[in-house]
């Protein structure tokens, strides 16, 4: 059984198929050339080193795609690095199935993407905000069934765009039967509506990751390339102004603060509340995934998108897990 990622122990000898996250061609102090990769799989990243370079190297194993690849596990400076002794594309004939060996969301695309379509379809009364977010999924169902919701940070999976949706749609259904003055679905379509952007922010591979972002994308940002595509679609679709400027504001506001991305805070409550399920999913992500890395009784290393806290595993909540 091939050992993965978040197994590898210093002075293991290992070989597997990893899909490359990152690669650069970097020059050693004495002037030699290097492949420098992020190597990942479903259970982690790690640092891993192509000594041997070629030209050959630097055009075909470039990220994006997965590859086969043999070699042992060192420590380098407290961390793991792999050092590559063999390294070979994956071909057709080799029968792979690329969500087996990447990080993935833990619910299928196609069944996240119904869940969202049954919310539209039976939940939102309103016949107008119903029309703009059932043409804007259905416009873009190909790209939504893998798109990650980040280049790196949380839910930067395959699917993770439609997981973060998803769990965040769940939370709106719950906490909208509960403050009964919020109109849902303004809400709903919010929710559904609010990181639309990204699809056209980051170039996006058939692996469902992203190694980079597009030009519009690195200038604007998929706050603005969101408000933009949601203004567009309003006007095709003939929608009462008011209503696609609410979801334009839901879009701008839910950074909250100039500093993350929204020049503007919520002005009403349905933004309000968005802004909260997005960062309450998000930061929920992040503790998930540092508690699954970390043992019991121990810190996890310190998370950026937490503020630069490290997150405790406590033996008591875990010992039988």
């Amino acid at each position: 059984m091939e050992k993965k990622i978040a197994d590898f122990k210093s002075g293991d000898s290992v070989q597997g198929v990893f899909y490359i996250r990152e690669s650069e061609l970097k020059t050693t102090t004495t002037n030699n050339k290097y492949m420098n990769f992020t190597f990942a799989d479903k259970t982690g990243e790690i640092n891993a080193k192509l000594w041997d370079w070629d030209e050959e190297n630097a055009s075909r194993f470039r990220a994006g795609i997965l590859v086969k690849a043999r070699g042992s596990v060192l420590d380098w400076q407290g961390q793991p690095q792999f050092k590559i002794d063999f390294m070979g594309k994956v071909l057709d004939s080799d029968h792979i199935k690329i969500e087996d060996y990447i990080p993935s969301a833990p619910y299928s695309g196609e069944a996240m993407l119904r869940f969202v379509k049954t919310v539209i379809r039976e939940k939102m009364q309103d016949e107008e905000f119903q029309k703009i977010t059932s043409f804007i999924i259905e416009q873009n169902q190909s790209a939504l069934l893998i798109a990650p919701a980040a280049k790196k940070n949380h839910h930067a999976v395959r699917s993770g765009l439609l997981f973060h949706t998803s769990t965040m749609l769940r939370c709106a259904l719950t906490l909208s039967s509960i403050y009964t003055f919020l109109n849902k679905d303004l809400l709903y379509a919010g929710v559904i509506l609010h990181d639309i952007g990204k699809l056209f922010e980051m170039k996006q591979s058939d692996t469902g990751l992203v190694s980079e972002y597009t030009v519009e994308g690195t200038l604007l940002g998929h706050i603005i390339q969101g408000i933009n595509y949601v203004d567009s679609v309003g006007k095709t679709l003939a929608i009462t102004p008011e209503k696609t400027m609410l979801l334009k504001h839901m879009i701008l506001s839910h950074h909250y603060i100039p500093e993350h991305g929204s020049p503007k805070p919520p002005a009403f409550p349905e933004a309000e509340l968005l802004h909260y399920l997005d960062i309450l999913d998000a930061r929920m992500y992040d503790m998930e995934q540092a508690e699954e890395s970390t043992e019991p009784g121990c810190f996890s290393e310190r998370i950026w998108s937490l503020e630069n806290r490290s997150v405790y595993k406590s033996p008591a909540l875990y010992k039988d897990r």
